[in-house]
């Protein structure tokens, strides 16, 4: 009985990014911006832009008794925490990445995206790849498994997770202090939200799509 109470309550704190924040507060926001990236259970667990939003749309309505400053700096800290634990996983792992088989929170798939992502934009793609899902959890992974210099790829995380962290955390911080009654409609208000930020990158695909459909024909 005591195990199904844990269980249903484990259910509803992560059923959306605002009951993280509401029952978790800081230290759970922290957690989830740190396991995205530096374990790789990041990708089933809701968080990534969606938190980022709600974390600052709850903070401007005062849901979230914490200052502005404190939330960007300890969320950049551990968002670099969890590149950091990605990048030794996978300098570790090396070429055997390329060869792990997919599990329920691992798929290949998802590392070719990331991979095609992270050849296209070179060493950019440390700072873009923060605001691209899965290719943000799986960059720090090739950036080890590539043996890219710790010292540049510090650097690079640091200004791609401060970029990421602060343009979308600040954004809707502003927009909560504005319009303080969205946080009652927060689980409408973010996939909208989302759908936004996503559409150009949705539009370029179908692009990048029908030239290549256009040049097989």
């Amino acid at each position: 009985m005591v195990l199904l109470i844990l269980l249903a309550s484990f259910s509803d704190i992560f059923s959306s990014p605002e009951n993280m924040i509401r029952y978790g507060g800081l230290a759970l926001i922290l957690a989830v911006v740190f396991v995205e990236t530096g374990l790789l259970i990041g990708l089933v667990i809701p968080g990534g832009d969606s938190l980022l939003l709600a974390t600052g749309l709850l903070a401007g309505a005062d849901v979230l008794t914490i200052p502005l400053g404190l939330l960007l700096i300890s969320m950049t800290a551990a968002g670099v925490a969890g590149d950091l634990l990605g990048y030794s996983i996978g300098k570790k792992m090396g070429k055997k990445l390329y060869k792990k088989e997919d599990t329920w929170y691992y798929k290949r798939k998802h590392l070719d995206k990331a991979e095609k992502f992270y050849k296209e934009k070179g060493k950019s793609a440390l700072i873009l790849g923060k605001f691209v899902p899965v290719v943000r959890t799986f960059n720090p992974l090739l950036a080890g498994a590539t043996s890219m210099e710790l010292p540049r790829f510090v650097a690079l995380s640091a200004v791609g997770t401060a970029l990421w962290v602060c343009s979308l955390v600040v954004a809707s911080y502003y927009l909560g202090r504005q319009f303080p009654q969205l946080k009652d409609y927060l689980h409408y208000a973010i996939p909208i939200i989302i759908g936004l930020s996503i559409l150009p990158g949705i539009i370029q695909y179908f692009k990048e799509r029908n030239a290549k459909t256009k040049t097989e024909h």
